[in-house]
Parts: structure tokens; C-alpha cells; sequence
């Protein structure tokens, strides 16, 4: 627009010159003195040829100055054409460390060096060719050579920080990291993180936090990056004094503002409230943890405020504990701070009526551990007590600290792993994810899996009691006879075994208090022995039978005692004691576990 303004104010200029020299008429008079006559013309043919004798001029001597910078511009043709190949070559190079076709580029790099010298562009293909190749040497002087240049020292620095961090050597990664922040010039984005980073891996949060508004101030990091990095920071410094006497004061400072910078901070607001009730500022530490409790629940802030005054009654917890749940009434760890509380304070219809609805949405670990307790205090029932603590075994995962794959019973601010800051998260590992769609166990699976009566045990007698009746040719297994109340019925017995095969032991009295106890009648040899004249097996089938595992279904738990045994009953299907057996003599047990 400009550019065209100013062409028409020239035509404007010379239209107006031109009207101003035909109003004005006149001559001019050229006298030479090898001329006779004099040369008259008017004064606007007069200024008309002095315009064309100076373009004429100018024309000339562009001419000229062609004709003499003809060598130049013809070299500056074949150097052009040089470098258009040049620049072709590394465009072709960098599209081959991209792909990784390291022969290309390896190629193209050669054609570069040798087409455009040393280029900055020419150096970077080489040091990514020298990296694709795994050549560690031939990269960093690639890289060292960029920092003999002032257009390619951030580059190299850059590079050589990455060959560090690849070897491992955190002094030189922390040296080139360190260099271009200090200079002078604005810090790259890299070399703050990267600076931060090391920082904080090696707990140096002085320098993390000097660092850190560095990069707040070269706009490297958001608002809310900033605030929550510097609270991870202040919590950190805290935990270091909390080793230490006499540091609450100091621990009170730091915490409180974490607490400020990053409300949702739960380690921070944990510990501010234990050291203000170390403190005994006790309506400052009920604040914080409300104020965190509205950003982020988490049982760690449910146990802080629970536990503020410490003597306090489980009552006066349980008050204390309404006015926390009250806040986030509707949220899963507030109904379960709630609960425990109650259970605390044995207020059992309450804390059922709080678990019941979550333990039918999303059953965990720990609802089935509070579930048990409650039913212990509660009813006394040991049975269902049992019930959920085998529940609790396939139950969904419940959300710890973990960062990088880590578990942790307590939260840190950095990662075990890395050293990343505030790598920690409270959620489900990652594990344990591809479980969290399995089917739970419920109470009605436990009943299912209840086993049959005790009449159907199947026994193992004692290898000593019965190794005269494994002499007999029988070695089938053999029906014995059993007396019932009302019909008879044939129940499967032992079969013989190997003296190697694992049996049951016979065990005393007290023994036999504890354990599962089942009555069995020893069969004499003469039994045996008519029973094996009785049905005799043939050859091929003694030859083919082979002694097998018996397994043992059981209706109680192995460590439910049962109901107590009265060694003077009899059971029904107790056939009574043996023809000519000794009074007060007793009779064989055998004990399964």
C-alpha cells in the first residue's frame, strides 16, 4: 500500500512539473566554441534529453559492471549448484536416521561433509549417524565440535547431554545441563528440566527450588506445575527435620505453606496436622485436614484428624470423625472413616448400615477386614469372621502408593525408580488392573463349597496296625460291613497302600481334642482273609491294581476344631468294639491333618 502511495506521488510530481514547464515557455541556448551558430531549444525539450542522457548513463554502466563481474557470477553458480546438493544430501541423510537406513546415511553424510564442509547441519547428520550406529565416540565429537561455534554450542551442549544421560554419567549430564542455564543468554526448556531433575533425584531441594523459579520465570513450567513442585519440595524438607529434635517449629513452616501452595497434598497435610498436634494447635490442624479433605479424601487424613487429641475416648473420636464425614458426605472414604470409627466406638448397627452398600458395589481387602472385625465384635461369630477373611483373599485390589511399577506403604517424593518428583500416586497398581474384572468370592460360593458329611470320609488305616493284614493275597479293596440305626449301607474303606505312602498317625488324647476325629475299626487278618476267599481277584487284576491317593473332603475348615468329641459315644455307623477286646481298651484314631 505504501509502495504504491509513493509511485503515484512520483507520476503526480512529474504530470505537475511537466504542466508547470508548458505554462512557462522558454529557451536554452548551448554555445560551444568549435559550434558557428547557437543551439536554441525550449525548455522542456531541454529537460526531456537531459532525463534520457541519464538513463542512457545508467545503462552503460550496468553494462559494465556486468561485464566485469562475469567470472564472479559464474562462479557463484557452480558454488550454488554445490550447495543446492549439499542441502539436498543432508535432507536425504536426516530422512535416513529417521527411518533408520544407516547405509544411507552414512552415505549422504560423506556427500554432505564434502559438498558444504563443515555446517552445522553437516555436524548434527554426523552425530545422528554416529547414534544410530551405536558409535558413542564419534557422536560426542560430533557434538564437541558444535561447541567450538557460537550458532552450534546450545546443540552440542544438548547432545552431550543426552550421550551422558545414556552412559549414565550424571556429573556430565549435570555439567552440560548446568552450562546452558548459566550462559547468560535465556535457558532452554531442556536444560531447566533437566536440571531440575537431576536436582531433585539427588535431594538437592535447595537447588530444586532456586531451579524451579528459574524456569517459572523463563515461563518453562504452568502456575499450578510451579505450586505443586514447591510443595512436593517444602514436604520433603520437612520430612528431613522431622529425623531431627526440637524441629517442629521449623517442620510447622514448611508444611503449612505446602498446605497453601497445593491443598490437595495429603502427606502434607498429614503431617502439618501431627506437628500442630505436637504443637497442641489443635483447631489449626482440624483445619487443614478438612481443607485437604474437600480437594482429596485418603484414609491417611481420616486417621490424622481421628486422632488430633490424643487420650481422647473412641466416643470422642467418633464425634470428631461425623464432622469430617459431613463434609464429603456422599464419598467412599468418608463412609469408610466413618465406619471405623463406629467400630472403634462399638456402635455396630451404624457401621454395618455404612458398609453394606459399599461392600455390594465394590468389595476390597479392606472392607473385608473391617466386615470381620465387625462381625467378630459385634455377634461373636466366628464363622462368618471366617467367611470374610476368605473373601478378602480374591477381593479387588485396594489403592496404595506406587510410582513406576513400585509399591510403597508410605508416600515419597520422588520415585525409587527414576527420581522423578512427586511420582507417587494413590491408585490401584498396575498389575493389578487386569484382575479388577474378575468374579468375586461370595458368602453363597463358601456355602457351595462345603463338603459332604463325615460319614463319606474316606480312611487310611495305619501301615504298623495293618501290616499283617497286608500279607494276605488280597489286594483289592474290601467292603467291610457297617452297622446303621435303622438300614445298612455300604460304605467305601481304605484301601491297602505301600508302607511308602503317607498316612494318617494315631494320635493321643489331647491331640484328638483339636483335630478332626473319625472312628475306624481296624479289620483282624481273619476278616481279611474271608473276604478275600469270598471275592478273589484274578491275576491280571492283583497285577493291574496299584495303590492310589485317597482324597479326604471335609465339611469344617482345617482349622475349625469342630463340634467336641465324647470319646464316650458311640456313632451309628460305629460297629462297637471287637470280639474279645480288652475293657477300657481304646480303639484306634486316625487323624486327617
Amino acid at each position: 500500500m505504501i509502495k504504491a502511495l509513493i509511485f503515484f506521488a512520483i507520476l503526480l510530481g512529474i504530470a505537475f512539473g511537466g504542466a508547470w514547464l508548458a505554462d512557462r515557455p522558454g529557451q536554452i541556448i548551448v554555445e560551444w566554441p568549435w559550434l558557428d551558430t547557437e543551439i536554441g531549444v525550449s525548455l522542456l525539450t531541454g529537460f526531456l534529453m537531459l532525463v534520457a542522457l541519464v538513463i542512457v548513463a545508467i545503462i552503460v554502466w550496468m553494462v559494465f559492471i556486468g561485464m566485469i563481474r562475469i567470472p564472479q557470477s559464474i562462479s557463484g553458480f557452480f558454488t550454488g549448484r554445490r550447495r543446492d546438493k549439499g542441502y539436498k544430501a543432508l535432507s536425504t541423510g536426516m530422512v535416513a536416521v529417521g527411518v533408520g537406513d544407516l547405509a544411507l546415511a552414512r552415505k549422504q553424510a560423506l556427500k554432505a561433509r564434502k559438498l558444504i564442509g563443515s555446517d552445522p547441519m553437516t555436524l548434527m547428520l554426523e552425530a545422528q549417524t554416529a547414534q544410530l550406529a551405536g558409535d558413542a565416540t564419534k557422536a560426542r565429537q560430533s557434538f564437541e565440535a558444535m561447541l567450538e561455534q557460537d550458532e552450534t554450542r546450545p546443540l552440542g551442549r544438548r547432545g552431550l547431554y543426552i550421550e551422558a544421560q545414556r552412559r549414565g554419567d550424571a556429573e556430565e549430564a549435570f555439567t552440560m545441563a548446568k552450562a546452558a542455564t548459566g550462559d547468560g543468554k535465556k535457558t532452554p526448556g531442556w536444560a531447566g528440566t533437566a536440571l531440575f531433575d537431576i536436582q531433585t533425584a539427588a535431594a538437592d531441594w535447595k537447588g530444586a527450588l532456586l531451579t524451579l523459579s528459574q524456569n517459572q520465570a523463563n515461563k518453562h513450567v504452568t502456575k499450578e506445575q510451579f505450586r505443586r513442585r514447591r510443595a512436593v519440595i517444602l514436604t520433603a524438607q520437612a520430612m528431613e527435620l522431622e529425623e531431627q529434635p526440637n524441629s517442629a517449629d521449623a517442620m510447622r513452616g514448611l508444611l503449612l505453606e505446602a498446605c497453601k501452595l497445593a491443598p490437595g497434598l495429603v502427606p502434607a497435610a498429614a503431617k502439618a496436622a501431627g506437628v500442630l498436634n505436637e504443637l497442641k494447635d489443635y483447631r489449626k490442624a482440624s483445619k487443614v485436614i478438612e481443607t485437604a479433605w474437600r480437594v482429596e479424601p485418603h484414609p491417611d487424613l481420616a486417621e490424622a484428624y481421628a486422632t488430633i487429641k490424643t487420650g481422647d475416648t473412641a466416643l470422642e473420636r467418633l464425634k470428631r470423625v461425623r464432622s469430617l464425614y459431613a463434609l464429603m458426605p456422599d464419598h467412599t472414604e468418608s463412609k469408610i472413616a466413618m465406619a471405623r470409627a463406629c467400630i472403634n466406638a462399638r456402635e455396630w448397627a451404624e457401621a454395618r448400615s455404612l458398609l453394606a452398600p459399599l461392600v455390594d458395589s465394590h468389595l476390597t481387602p479392606r472392607l473385608c477386614m473391617m466386615m470381620a472385625e465387625l462381625e467378630e465384635g459385634d455377634k461373636n461369630d466366628f464363622g462368618l469372621l471366617r467367611q470374610w477373611l476368605a473373601r478378602a483373599v480374591g477381593a479387588h485390589p485396594d489403592p496404595v502408593w506406587t510410582a513406576d511399577g513400585q509399591v510403597s506403604d508410605r508416600w515419597q517424593p520422588t520415585s525409587p525408580v527414576t527420581g522423578k518428583l512427586d511420582a507417587f500416586e494413590w491408585k490401584v497398581p498396575v498389575n493389578e488392573l487386569a484382575d479388577m474384572n474378575r468374579p468375586v468370592l461370595e458368602s453363597a460360593d463358601l456355602a457351595s463349597q462345603e463338603g459332604p458329611n463325615e460319614d463319606d470320609l474316606v480312611l487310611i488305616p495305619n501301615s504298623e496296625d495293618t501290616s499283617k493284614d497286608l500279607e494276605t493275597p488280597a489286594e483289592a479293596a474290601v467292603e467291610a460291613p457297617v452297622a446303621d440305626a435303622k438300614e445298612e449301607a455300604d460304605i467305601p474303606v481304605a484301601e491297602p497302600v505301600e508302607d511308602d505312602v503317607p498316612v494318617a498317625e494315631p494320635v493321643d488324647d489331647d491331640a484328638a481334642a483339636t483335630a478332626i476325629d473319625v472312628d475306624s475299626e481296624v479289620d483282624t487278618g481273619e476278616e481279611v482273609a474271608d473276604a478275600a476267599k469270598a471275592e478273589t481277584p484274578s491275576e491280571e487284576g492283583v497285577a493291574a491294581s496299584k495303590p492310589k491317593d485317597v482324597e479326604f473332603p471335609m465339611k469344617q475348615a482345617p482349622d475349625d476344631p469342630g463340634p467336641k468329641f465324647d470319646p464316650t459315644s458311640q456313632r451309628p455307623d460305629d460297629p462297637g468294639p471287637k470280639p474279645g477286646a480288652k475293657p477300657g481298651e481304646r480303639k484306634k484314631r486316625f487323624r486327617l491333618f
